[in-house]
């Protein structure tokens, strides 16, 4: 695997929407006090990696993602007031693990239902010639 092939081939719309809809429930989950609605604040993180083309590009992205609700968090105290000295750099750390392992597993479900398909169609067409090779025969 190139360089090049981190950073060509984006899908920038899914990276947007995933990225914001993580940073949105999360914001939204905490603010009204939905905390079921946490649950789901990870199919933004699923949507990055799972429009990535390769292995590497949706774990950097996956990472990535996670900053503005890092941004909203340190900066703007929307998940409430943080003290201590080391818990920025601790809470920054723990988002990008969060990113990186959601994009990831997002890029694997993405491969995995492209074998699921090929292997679908693959099935699909072993018996499709026969018919017509039985008929001319006869």
């Amino acid at each position: 695997m190139k360089f090049e092939d981190i950073y060509k081939n984006l899908n920038l719309k899914s990276f947007i929407i995933g990225a914001a809809l993580f940073a949105f429930i999360v914001v939204i989950g905490v603010e009204y006090k939905l905390d079921a609605l946490l649950i789901f604040s990870s199919a933004g993180l699923l949507y990055i990696g799972y429009g990535s083309q390769n292995k590497i590009q949706a774990i950097i992205l996956g990472a990535i993602g996670t900053l503005p609700l890092f941004i909203a968090t340190i900066f703007f105290q929307r998940l409430g007031p943080i003290t201590g000295e080391n818990i920025t750099f601790l809470i920054l750390i723990s988002f990008l693990a969060i990113g990186a392992f959601c994009g990831f597993t997002g890029f694997y479900f993405s491969e995995s239902r492209k074998k699921a398909i090929e292997e679908k169609i693959r099935k699909e067409s072993i018996g499709k010639g026969k018919k017509k090779k039985n008929k001319k025969n006869r």
